[in-house]
């Protein structure tokens, strides 16, 4: 097995189960949250089934995570919750590092695809459990509490 695979295994395997912990057990917030992540993933799998094979610049992925980075940001300003801020900044991490090898001389394809791994992949699936954490949080200490 290389890393790359275990990179992408791994990621995956926590996004969809964010997005299934989300949709199963999270309130609006959450599973509107979790549905926007499930669709963005879902679209930017499409994209890469359909991509040229000799290509790895498509303009198609940055449209897909501007149109999942609107998705959360709306979502923030509806839901004001703390979880969405930071589910929106990391999506916008993961644009602007779309644009990091045209930046700088010093960044190469590989850092940049894992930079947009991290920040896109990672990074948004943390949010969201750290978004249903503090939700289940919530509950047992309502349950705690209440007699």
């Amino acid at each position: 097995m290389t890393i790359e695979f275990i990179w992408q295994f791994l990621g995956t395997t926590l996004l969809l189960g964010a997005c299934l912990w989300a949709l199963w057990r999270g309130e609006a917030p959450e599973r509107w949250g979790g549905a926007i992540l499930l669709v963005g993933f879902l679209m930017t799998e499409v994209v890469e089934l359909t991509r040229p094979r000799e290509s790895f610049e498509v303009p198609a992925f940055v449209v897909v995570d501007i149109i999942t980075l609107i998705g959360f940001v709306v979502l923030s300003l509806r839901s004001r919750r703390i979880w969405t801020l930071f589910i929106s900044a990391f999506q916008l991490n993961a644009i602007i590092s779309h644009f990091a090898v045209q930046l700088s001389s010093h960044v190469d394809m590989y850092t940049q695809i894992t930079a947009v791994g991290l920040w896109g992949g990672y990074g948004l699936s943390l949010a969201l459990i750290a978004g249903m954490w503090i939700l289940e949080w919530r509950r047992w200490q309502t349950r705690r509490t209440t007699p």
